[in-house]
């Protein structure tokens, strides 16, 4: 195995530590006072995903490794809440859908502004060419994440 760059190494952590911050109950908690709207992480998850497309439950779990039974149970939630919706598939009669509602997407759009307001404000003294350069290095890094583990 080859060396690992120590910049590799202070990326891969403080990613890390990102990630583990912005995913804890306390940031999402201020994240929903912000936008008004209450979404716990799993919700926001799959209206993130229902915003791209309709999924059928299974093809759901299987994108996001969680069990048919897990996200059948999220999807009855976010049903119950007025946030998403079955219908029927498009080309097989016998199947069903999950698609956003407007409510979905109306809470969905509100907690991504406040997401990108609060980390605004956390980088409000970065330059523009710093963000720039994080931004352009953590989309390629996302999309070849997305390709090595086949989504």
């Amino acid at each position: 195995m080859e060396p690992i760059a120590p910049n590799v190494v202070d990326l891969t952590d403080s990613l890390s530590r990102v990630v583990r911050w912005a995913t804890l109950p306390r940031f999402t908690e201020r994240v929903a006072d912000e936008a008004g709207v209450r979404l716990d992480r799993s919700a926001y998850v799959l209206l993130v995903r229902l915003g791209e497309r309709s999924w059928r439950v299974g093809e759901l779990a299987d994108h996001l490794c969680l069990d048919v039974s897990t996200v059948s149970r999220q999807v009855q939630a976010l049903e119950e809440a007025g946030l998403a919706r079955r219908e029927p598939h498009p080309t097989d009669r016998r199947g069903w859908v999950v698609v956003i509602d407007e409510g979905g997407r109306l809470a969905l759009e509100a907690h991504r502004r406040a997401r990108r307001q609060i980390f605004a404000e956390l980088l409000a003294d970065a330059t523009v060419d710093e963000l720039d350069t994080v931004a352009s290095v953590l989309h390629r890094l996302a999309e070849r994440i997305e390709t090595y583990v086949g989504g």
